[in-house]
């Protein structure tokens, strides 16, 4: 819908498009005479637009709603431009969109958003809160049983359901379209695996070389391996409660390519790490079931003098 307007903001022209939405003729559509087609609530706000691009000359688009031949209110995204001759100032020549349709599909795009936003708000909320009851549940049954390798498996299991519900929190909370940037959540993630432990007398220290910015389900899983090996360091590592260091150490070996390393310098793993389980280190026997989901490789070297534990992953 094209329109034009003289130097004194009185239109002299509208091309059939314009009349076909109105269902006025020409001469019913110039001079003023348009505004009556426009929305009380928007009128004042329009010319207001209008006055204030003819004082500066400059371009101007605006929306209101512009009632159609039928009756029926549509909006218009309406855009005009200066037009000179002869270097003298004209008035301007403009041009009006109907943008009803796309308004609503964005409108209905918004409330569909939010209703999945708040599904998934509650969603989350209930799995934190089962989540919390497992572990609660595994924590009283391992204050109940009588044989303590009973208790301790319990009990770690519950460490183990906690760590993870912090983990699916923090993803949750980063948002499934914005990736997360991996080297500050695994430290987030260490740190609450070495303080859930319980143990006292280890350190963390922590370097990180590079920013990665991974999507949220490669992020979570990375995360998962991280609270493994940290948690199989604080539990096994350091016998008798002794004093040691963890370190987690994020780094960019090479283009395309992120390492992150979990080392301590603790007992080291037994002869036979492929059995994890069998020791009690079910930890180490998951890593690598994670690690290939995470599309990463896994490393492990012990010298008995400690363990390394190295993940290397493509980056974007």
């Amino acid at each position: 819908m094209v329109w034009r307007a003289g130097a004194g903001r009185s239109v002299d022209y509208v091309n059939q498009a314009w009349l076909d939405f109105t269902g006025k003729s020409f001469r019913e559509e110039t001079g003023l005479a348009w505004t009556r087609h426009v929305h009380p609530e928007d009128l004042a706000r329009l010319l207001s637009v209008y006055a204030e691009a003819y004082a500066e000359r400059r371009e101007f688009s605006s929306e209101y709603r512009l009632q159609r031949h039928d009756g029926a209110w549509r909006w218009m995204l309406d855009r005009g431009r200066p037009c000179y001759e002869n270097g003298v100032f004209a008035g301007y020549v403009g041009s009006c969109t109907d943008t009803s349709d796309m308004k609503a599909a964005l409108e209905e795009r918004q409330r569909s958003v939010a209703q999945q936003e708040h599904l998934l708000l509650e969603l989350n909320h209930r799995v934190k809160n089962n989540a919390q009851a497992t572990a609660s549940f595994l924590t009283l049954q391992a204050n109940r049983a009588t044989d303590p390798g009973v208790a301790l498996a319990l009990r770690r299991a519950a460490t183990r359901v906690m760590l993870s519900t912090l983990i699916q929190d923090r993803m949750f909370r980063a948002g499934a379209e914005d990736g997360v940037e991996i080297g500050e959540e695994l430290e987030a993630v260490a740190r609450s695996a070495l303080e859930i432990t319980g143990r006292t007398g280890l350190t963390l220290e922590v370097s990180r070389n590079g920013s990665f910015v991974l999507p949220v389900s490669r992020a979570s899983l990375l995360a998962l391996i991280v609270n493994e090996l940290m948690v199989n360091a604080a539990v096994h590592a350091f016998p008798q409660s002794r004093e040691g260091r963890v370190r987690l150490a994020v780094r960019n070996p090479e283009p395309g390519f992120a390492e992150v390393v979990v080392e301590d310098n603790g007992v080291g793993l037994p002869e036979a790490p492929d059995q994890p389980a069998a020791e009690g280190r079910l930890g180490l026997h998951l890593a690598p079931r994670l690690a290939q989901q995470a599309q990463a490789t896994l490393q492990l070297h012990s010298d008995g003098a400690g363990t390394r534990a190295t993940l290397r992953f493509p980056v974007g």
